[in-house]
């Protein structure tokens, strides 16, 4: 009767919580695990987002998705997850779990092989032990032999034959020892060098990994049932890329191709097989909102107060800091924590207000200088340019950097010698190129070549499209320049001394071929109205290109385009020549800013 009583309430407790919670029954998630496959990547600078697809199918009803083998250098907040129309995603998780060894296919056999290799040189460590044990036993025979035949032959019982046999064996013997010894050296010194390679390669391979699982649980639910298509992206560091050019000249055909590359640094722990990758100048942050411009407070203080500011500010840096310094200083700062967005909003202000500040007391050429800086800060700031490259790329996680092409493209070039005899007295190729691709070129190093040579490094700048910039080409040693003063001049004229100089620059071609060059020269340049400088007469004239005349000129730097005829050397060396005068108190005296 108890027993049938016990039943009873078993029964109406399990219908009990059927009616109380629905939810119970039937409601249960459906747990999957899947690593997916990584399909899109764009790098960053310092940072690459990553987004892997995973395809299933679940019933209708929420669903718990598990992607696992996450990288060693994921950004755990940036998770997030995209689902077609049919699935709502409820929330995204990170979790790690500790594992023994790593799972990769590549590294286990890669630690079978070292394993292999570490056995093989312990047997033969082992052998070349025996091999040592067994010649010291038969440098103890041998010396027994030698010592018991001595005494035979004292005593007249030694034949020859015998003699000569225990001689000869004992020398094979001897020699086979030492045969085996250097074999056995030589295969140990074998087995280690492939076990330092194998281990190196190991080490490549388990760059930004560690022994732990990192996973994703995604909480979806899925309203409709039909083949499900999930996208899982996330942030990951220790990757990064920079530019780098290889300009190939042309000259005679008047052709420079730009081969624009980019080398990548991946060490993100996991490997990036057949994606689709973009490079990007973008920065990706994690904040949503922006920062709020704060009003900016002033005060007056005086001089004394200020530089003992300064000077503090100087200790805290670790040294003595200028206006332009401290401005760039404060500019690499905000670069710092923008990524913040709102919350560095009040870091950001207190930047934004020391930079003014420097700019409301700076004066003269400082104040030029801190624009200039911050000119050059905007333009590249300013730009941010997402580059897609064609087809599926392969890269793998590991240390050393790796080169991916960006674009090759074929540019219309006008050549032209160069020669500033002021400065150096070789004359230099340069190209003028205009940039008609579709692509901006960042600022990045060059390799520089001319008809299949190196010629030299050198420096790309910034060019958008439609722009035009300046590369070099390296030294035309058939072309020869002299600058020589010719006559100094010096009168008195009321209480004003006035120098006249004259210049003679002469120009050879050892060319067959007539050549046109840019010729560069200068006056003194001067804003101080008590100096007076003038420039007088010019074999030929100067040059009449409206850009050198809109800002060269007029800060006295002189310019000639000129043709050189083919083989002018000797007394048909091309000469150009000029004449200056400058008028200042005699008094006084000329002194260079530079110093």
């Amino acid at each position: 009767m108890r027993i049938v009583q016990k039943n009873q309430i078993r029964m109406w407790v399990v219908l009990l919580i059927a009616v109380c919670f629905p939810m119970a029954c039937g409601a249960a998630a459906v747990e999957s695990a899947a690593g997916g496959a990584i399909t899109r990547v764009t790098v960053y600078r310092g940072q690459a987002l990553v987004t892997r697809l995973l395809a299933f199918d679940l019933p209708v009803g929420p669903a718990e998705q598990v992607i696992t083998d996450l990288p060693a250098q994921i950004v755990p907040e940036s998770l997030y997850a995209q689902a077609p129309d049919g699935v709502t995603i409820l929330s995204v998780r990170y979790r790690e779990r500790a594992v023994r060894d790593d799972t990769r296919d590549e590294v286990r056999q890669l630690d079978a092989q070292i394993e292999q290799v570490q056995r093989q040189l312990s047997h033969a460590q082992a052998q070349l032990a025996r091999c040592d044990e067994l010649w010291s036993m038969f440098v103890k025979l041998q010396e027994f032999t030698i010592k018991a035949a001595e005494s035979d032959l004292n005593r007249g019982l030694l034949a020859f034959e015998p003699l000569e046999k225990l001689t000869s064996h004992i020398e094979q013997k001897g020699q086979s020892y030492r045969d085996q010894s250097l074999e056995l050296h030589d295969t140990i010194e074998d087995f280690q060098k492939e076990l330092d390679l194998l281990q190196r390669r190991r080490k490549e391979l388990a760059a930004g990994r560690s022994q732990t699982v990192r996973e994703a649980v995604v909480y979806l639910r899925v309203i409709e049932q039909r083949p499900i298509r999930l996208e899982l992206s996330y942030l990951v560091g220790q990757a990064d890329w920079s530019c780098q050019y290889n300009l190939r000249a042309r000259p005679e055909q008047q052709t420079v191709q730009i081969e624009y590359n980019a080398v990548v640094h991946q060490a993100s722990g996991e490997d990036w097989t057949n994606v689709a990758l973009s490079l990007s100048t973008a920065q990706p942050t994690l904040a949503a909102a922006a920062p709020v411009l704060e009003p900016m407070p002033v005060s007056l203080a005086s001089r004394g107060q200020l530089e003992q500011q300064v000077q503090q500010a100087a200790n805290a840096q670790g040294g003595p800091l200028d206006a332009t310094q401290q401005f760039q200083q404060l500019l690499q700062s905000r670069r710092d924590n923008v990524q913040k967005g709102k919350a560095a909003q009040s870091e950001l202000n207190f930047l934004a207000a020391g930079n003014q500040a420097i700019i409301f007391n700076a004066q003269g050429p400082e104040l030029d200088q801190i624009l200039a800086q911050a000119a050059q800060v905007a333009r590249t700031e300013g730009v941010s340019v997402t580059y897609a490259l064609d087809g599926q790329l392969t890269l793998p996680s590991r240390s050393d950097q790796q080169l991916v092409t960006i674009a090759t493209v074929a540019a219309r070039a006008e050549f032209d010698l160069i020669a500033t005899p002021l400065l150096t007295d070789y004359v230099y190729l340069q190209a003028d190129l205009r940039n008609q691709s579709r692509t901006v070129f960042l600022a990045g190093p060059a390799s520089m070549f001319r008809n299949g040579e190196f010629c030299g490094q050198g420096e790309v700048p910034l060019v958008t499209i439609g722009e035009t910039f300046t590369a070099g080409f390296g030294i035309d040693s058939q072309i020869q320049v002299a600058r020589q003063l010719e006559e100094k001049q010096t009168r008195i004229q009321g209480g004003n001394r006035i120098d006249t100089y004259r210049y003679r620059l002469t120009l050879a071609n050892y060319k067959e071929t007539a050549v046109r060059l840019r010729l560069l020269d200068r006056l003194a340049y001067t804003k101080n109205s008590g100096i007076r400088i003038e420039l007088g007469e010019t074999v030929p004239a100067l040059s009449d290109n409206a850009e050198y005349l809109r800002t060269q000129r007029k800060k006295n730097l002189l310019r000639w385009d000129l043709e050189l005829p083919a083989s002018a050397v000797g007394e048909k060396a091309y000469e150009v020549t000029y004449q200056f005068t400058m008028e200042y108190d005699k008094n006084m005296q000329i002194r260079s800013q530079a110093e």
